[in-house]
């Protein structure tokens, strides 16, 4: 009884052993999955792996795309110096044609829950309007309009605030607006060098903001603007970034998997039952 008991005890800190690592491994695996679809002034479309800043090619998207966007049900759209508002292939990168959206040049795009918002470019000096844009029709509505000079790239904080990359009130400058009130605030410079203005700016999944420049440097933005190099794509001049999915399960994996802290409170409910079932014969055993 006594061995069968200590061989109990020792199952259990192997199991919670074996949790201990697991846990830690699962949070840091989540963690690191950084993937991002990017174009470049060569109308290209890349996945780009945000942890370690890679690039890969995936298709040329016959558009000259200065915004992207990935819808929550995983559909990815662009937005041209037109104004056209386009769904984008995420497997050839071909850009098929969906309408105009009037608003003129569209550099900042992104969704706001399962609406498409978007910003003019707004380099005639006129304020820079966010428009919500069907993504059927491509009709537009104004949502609202602040000034602060051309808006080259959008990611959203939250429902009701968006972080731009603007061109004041220095250049290049990280702004904050309110897309209820149209109240805006310069939350710092961004890391821009010369003429390499930052136009591809979006929050990971980690929260974390990125931004990709005209030299192929990638960056991680502080709240004040500030950047912090990861690397170096390749020389890429990006237009924009959006993340590969806005979902918790993307679309492309497959249904019911668990996650790894799924999978690691299944194995210590595994362990768990084992241990009881151990104990239950060895007490069979000794009464018998």
């Amino acid at each position: 009884m006594r061995r069968d008991k200590w061989t109990l005890v020792a199952i259990s800190f192997a199991a919670m052993s074996l949790i201990a690592g697991i846990l830690p491994f699962s949070v840091r695996s989540a963690a690191a999955d950084q993937l991002g679809f990017a174009v470049d002034n060569t109308s290209n479309l890349f996945s780009v792996d945000l942890t370690t800043a890679t690039a890969t090619p995936i298709g040329f998207t016959g558009q000259f795309l200065q915004g992207l966007a990935v819808s929550p049900q995983g559909g990815l759209f662009g937005t041209d110096f037109l104004g056209n508002l386009y769904s984008v292939s995420k497997t050839t990168g071909a850009a098929t044609f969906i309408g105009d959206t009037g608003l003129g040049d569209i550099e900042g795009l992104s969704f706001n829950g399962s609406t498409l918002i978007g910003t003019n470019f707004s380099n005639l000096g006129g304020p820079t309007t966010v428009s919500a844009i069907n993504t059927t029709t491509a009709a537009a509505t104004a949502i609202t309009s602040f000034s602060q000079g051309p808006v080259r790239a959008m990611a959203l904080v939250n429902s009701n605030t968006v972080d731009v990359a603007s061109d004041s009130p220095v250049s290049q400058s990280l702004v904050s607006v309110n897309l209820l009130t149209g109240t805006n605030t310069s939350l710092g410079q961004l890391p821009s060098m010369g003429a390499a203005l930052i136009a591809a700016l979006n929050f990971g999944t980690d929260g974390v903001l990125y931004a990709l420049d005209p030299l192929g440097n990638e960056f991680t933005i502080a709240s004040n603007g500030a950047g912090v190099l990861i690397g170096n794509t390749g020389g890429q001049y990006w237009l924009d970034l959006t993340m590969a999915s806005t979902v918790l399960d993307p679309p492309g994996d497959p249904p019911g998997v668990p996650e790894p802290n799924s999978m690691a409170l299944l194995l210590t409910a595994g362990l768990g039952l084992i241990s009881v079932r151990a104990w239950q014969r060895s007490r069979r055993s000794t009464q018998s």
